[in-house]
C-alpha cells in the first residue's frame, strides 16, 4: 500500500469504528430507554420505544424480553408468553436481566394461561366433542339394543 493512502485509510477505519461503536450506543440507549419507560408506567411511550428497537434489532434478546414485560403489564398475556419465549430462544440465560425479575415475569406468564378464557378454548370444544360422542354412542346403543329383543307382550 502506498504511504500517502495509508494515512487516509487508518482515517477511514477509526472513522467506520467509531461510526459502529455510536450505533452500538445508540441501540443500549434505546434499551436502557425502553427500561426506564417500563419502569416509570409510561406504557404508550415504552410501546412505541420497543417497536423502533424491535424493528432495528430483531435478534436482540433484551429487546424481546422488555416488550414481554410490557406486554404483561398491559395485560397481554398470550403475547406476553410468545415474547418471552423469543428472548429465551435467542439468550436461554437472560443474563441482562434480574433472575428474581425473569422469574416472577415467567410464573405472572404461567398463572395468566391458566385463567385466559382464549387459552382455554380447545379444551372446551374438546370437551363438547367428547360429550356429543358418548350421547350419541348411548342413543344409538340403546336403538341397536331395542331391535335386538323381541316384543314384550
Amino acid at each position: 500500500m502506498p504511504t500517502a493512502t495509508r494515512p487516509q485509510f487508518l482515517l477511514l477505519l477509526l472513522l467506520l469504528v467509531g461510526a459502529a461503536a455510536g450505533l452500538h450506543a445508540a441501540h443500549a440507549a434505546s434499551l436502557d430507554e425502553v427500561a426506564g419507560l417500563l419502569r416509570a408506567g409510561r406504557l404508550t411511550q415504552a410501546d412505541h420505544a420497543v417497536s423502533q428497537v424491535l424493528a432495528a434489532q430483531p435478534d436482540s434478546a433484551r429487546a424481546h424480553y422488555l416488550d414481554a414485560r410490557l406486554l404483561a403489564k398491559e395485560g397481554k398475556w398470550p403475547l406476553a408468553e410468545q415474547e418471552l419465549e423469543r428472548a429465551r430462544r435467542l439468550d436461554p440465560k437472560l443474563d441482562f436481566a434480574p433472575a428474581a425479575q425473569v422469574q416472577a415475569l415467567a410464573g405472572e406468564v404461567i398463572r395468566h394461561r391458566w385463567k385466559n378464557p382464549s387459552g382455554l378454548a380447545g379444551y372446551g370444544q374438546a370437551a363438547l366433542a367428547g360429550l356429543f360422542l358418548l350421547v350419541s354412542g348411548y342413543l344409538i346403543f340403546g336403538v341397536l339394543r331395542g331391535r335386538r329383543q323381541p316384543p314384550k307382550t
